[in-house]
């Protein structure tokens, strides 16, 4: 996100901080002033009944200023996330993708500008349609609250609107739906006139887990509905199959995982949803899924490997980064489905390489056991910060150490010296044997002839470990 300072005690931003959503974006410092400007005064209520294709246009003109600097970084990600022969066959234009992603950024920002403060209980239906409300219903009987994970696809607002303006009944008494969500500084700021707008709307600025959680177990106690965007991950953070059981989408992933504190510890109820962008941005068709409730999970409706996880998981044989990782990978297999069937109408695309990042950089390497050193602990790392199903870690981990044993004979010898000019290896946004493969292959191929003869021990290793992602 932005290069901003948030130094005030609620993260929120202050009055000069930049709100450069990109470095390839302008700076919307104005743009969302002026957002405040037409919210506060009242403007937008001339727009209710207002067609949106004026502003349709003007995103159509003023994209293609925007659109050169970012190209190249949404091309490399959708030809990441699309076979050639996908891309071939419906002869995809990836330039028009790009201006049409850049024209949806725009239609999002008027549309919260001059159509979504005229959402009400009597026109709602006709700004939003909605699907699978009586999850939330349903839910909210059980007065825990509910946590509602997200991406960022189409207008990402319209599923906490659409809730605004509905009631339930608990213990016979008829309530509001209370909402809440977790926003980035920048979209809190976007959206602080309609905190005072709306009296069941509540919103939390993200930081570190340490300050978001008393502030979300407040709000579940009072059986709100706190909407989670699963898709603001970093690189930091445990990474799951993209979306598990399709090959071409085994790729690892970073996925916040503070949905599964609240869900294992307290039991609240998990419901995603997604919402769809119909004729135009000031439409939607928002669906809320079944829930997820991994305590209900019935292992033989699941996938062989799956399987034999959620019973480790119902016997509590899992640690807490995989009983974490497993209901992320549910999750995952609901919500990103969806960002690839409108690919113009997810917003991470853009920043999918920069928070998946995962390399194994080398600084003035100059021997080969700093070289293998450095692999061996970065790959042990990544073992430790990812999550498949049925993978033989206890051998992998098993050989890993065997590797880190051998390489002890390579430290004082004066003949195991390297030039390593590559700077780093990237392996996030990969499966773990794809991983594993690409590391150990330049490991491999960077041998001297020196090193293969004294040291070949380091190949049967390198080669046993690669076998056990077969």
């Amino acid at each position: 996100m932005s290069k901003m300072a948030v130094k005030n005690k609620d993260r929120r931003l202050e009055k000069n901080s930049s709100m450069k959503i990109h470095k390839n974006f302008v700076d919307y410092n104005a743009f969302f002033r002026f957002t405040h400007f037409i919210q506060s005064t009242g403007r937008y209520k001339f727009f209710e009944r207002k067609s949106f294709l004026p502003f349709r246009i003007l995103t159509i003109l003023f994209g293609p200023l925007i659109v050169k600097k970012g190209f190249s970084t949404l091309e490399n990600a959708w030809k990441f996330l699309y076979p050639p022969n996908f891309l071939e066959k419906h002869n995809i234009n990836l330039k028009r993708w790009a201006l049409q992603i850049i024209s949806y950024f725009l239609d999002s920002f008027f549309e919260i500008m001059f159509f979504m403060p005229n959402h009400s209980s009597k026109n709602i239906t006709r700004f939003i349609k909605m699907e699978g409300f009586e999850h939330i219903e349903a839910a909210l009987q059980e007065k825990k609250g509910v946590l509602v994970p997200m991406i960022h696809l189409g207008e990402m607002y319209h599923p906490t609107s659409a809730l605004l303006r509905k009631t339930i009944t608990i213990d016979n008494k008829t309530q509001k739906v209370e909402v809440v969500g977790i926003v980035s500084p920048e979209n809190e700021f976007l959206l602080r006139q309609f905190l005072k707008m709306w009296d069941n709307v509540h919103a939390i600025v993200t930081g570190k887990f340490s300050d978001l959680k008393k502030d979300i177990e407040t709000h579940l106690k009072q059986n709100r509905v706190v909407f989670v965007l699963h898709d603001y991950f970093k690189k930091h953070q445990n990474r799951v199959p993209f979306i598990f059981g399709k090959k071409k989408y085994d790729f690892l992933i970073p996925c916040p995982q503070l949905l599964s504190y609240f869900h294992y510890k307290h039991g609240i109820p998990i419901i995603p949803s997604n919402s769809f962008p119909q004729k135009d941005m000031s439409r939607s068709l928002v669906k809320f899924y079944p829930p997820i409730n991994m305590r209900e999970l019935d292992p033989l409706k699941e996938p062989p490997l799956l399987k034999e996880e959620v019973l480790k998981l119902q016997q509590g044989l899992m640690s807490e980064l995989e009983k974490n990782s497993l209901l992320a990978l549910k999750i995952n297999q609901v919500l990103y489905p969806s960002a690839l069937e409108y690919p113009f109408y997810w917003q991470m695309v853009y920043t999918l390489f920069k928070r998946s990042q995962f390399r194994i950089q080398f600084d003035n390497v100059t021997s080969y056991y700093e070289f293998y050193a450095i692999l061996l602990h970065r790959l042990e790392q990544f073992m430790k910060k990812t999550y498949e199903p049925g993978r033989k870690n206890k051998e992998i981990f098993k050989v890993l150490g065997k590797l880190t044993e051998e390489i002890e004979l390579l430290r004082e010898d004066p003949k195991a010296k390297i030039l390593f000019r590559k700077k780093y290896i990237e392996i996030g946004l990969l499966s773990s044997k794809a991983a594993f493969n690409k590391a150990v292959s330049i490991a491999l191929a960077r041998r001297s002839i020196y090193i293969k003869r004294q040291f070949p021990r380091l190949q049967d290793l390198f080669l046993e470990l690669v076998a056990l992602f077969d």
